[in-house]
């Protein structure tokens, strides 16, 4: 692999165990479990009770948060003691914060901080919890908006994975009803994402004008490795572009397929996703000519 520019990417949540490469890699539940002892003793939460088979905390929105962030953060800790050093580091929604910790511009507590921070300013400001997020693919943006238009449906595009793969966020009762007309529209797959905030909707504006009274006195320095920004595609170089980074982050629709891409213009010929699910591996098998995924235990000798 030494010919590659590899770019660790990150992923918001965990959706399962399943394909987790870590059972591969002996050390890495030494790694793991350090920073999860870390993340018990800031976050005074029962943390050390996960298991990935009989307690995984998949439906507690903010404990896989928590437990997203850890695993990421011991997967680039053990790829870079093994000799794999990214050129490059990409958060795919709450993914930011472990792009963050690899590129040394946050400490492994402060990402916990924000985490919670975010969590709570979203909790004290959204009007109620009848909110949620789908993912569908094999409809068009056309289609969607069509869906949407036709059955006056309050709910949005946050994110393109790819062409025909999106995510969409809004009122839970809408989103039911998207994907009951999506399936029946065509679409290969249509599903809730088990969460009750609407990320990256202007419906989190007061949060995240509440969030940033943290992220912008918070310790945060500027990357030693490249980070890319999932909202404009621009490099984030300073400390400043981080932080509105982080703060526009949780309120600001993307584009992941724009993102990646933008990454392989600029040299990057590898990537791999920093998390036991293997959703982003999944998804670049439908982004045409920009790069290829391996997963992150491949990477290791």
């Amino acid at each position: 692999m030494a010919e590659d520019v590899v770019s660790f990417v990150f992923p918001a949540f965990i959706s399962d165990y399943r394909d987790d490469p870590s059972r591969d890699i002996p050390f890495f539940r030494e790694v793991f479990q350090n920073f999860l002892e870390l993340a018990a003793g800031y976050t005074g939460k029962d943390l050390l009770s996960f298991n990935p088979e009989s307690n995984p905390f998949l439906e507690d929105e903010l404990l896989n948060q928590y437990l997203s962030y850890t695993y990421g953060c011991s997967c680039a800790t053990v790829l870079i003691r093994s000799g794999i050093k990214p050129s490059m580091a990409a958060g795919y929604s709450m993914g930011i914060y472990s792009a963050l910790f690899t590129a040394g511009s946050i400490s492994f507590e402060t990402g916990l901080m924000f985490i919670q921070k975010a969590y709570e300013a979203i909790r004290k400001t959204l009007p109620h919890s009848r909110f949620g997020m789908c993912g569908v693919i094999g409809l068009s943006e056309k289609d969607i908006r069509e869906i949407a238009l036709t059955h006056h449906l309050n709910m949005m595009i946050v994110n393109r994975n790819s062409d025909h793969s999106f995510i969409l966020a809004g009122d839970s009762f809408h989103i039911h009803v998207f994907l009951l007309k999506a399936r029946e529209e065509g679409a290969l797959h249509a599903r809730s994402l088990g969460v009750t905030i609407p990320y990256h909707t202007n419906l989190l504006d007061e949060a995240a004008t509440e969030f940033s009274k943290t992220v912008f006195t918070a310790d945060v320095i500027a990357p030693k490795i490249p980070v890319i920004s999932i909202l404009s595609q621009e490099m984030l170089e300073n400390t400043d572009s981080l932080k509105a980074e982080v703060v526009k982050n949780i309120h600001t629709p993307f584009n992941w397929m724009a993102a990646q891409i933008s990454m392989y213009n600029r040299g990057i010929s590898l990537f791999t996703e920093c998390g036991p699910s293997l959703a982003l591996y999944k998804n670049s098998k439908f982004i045409r000519d920009a790069g290829r995924f391996v997963k992150w235990n491949f990477l290791i000798k």
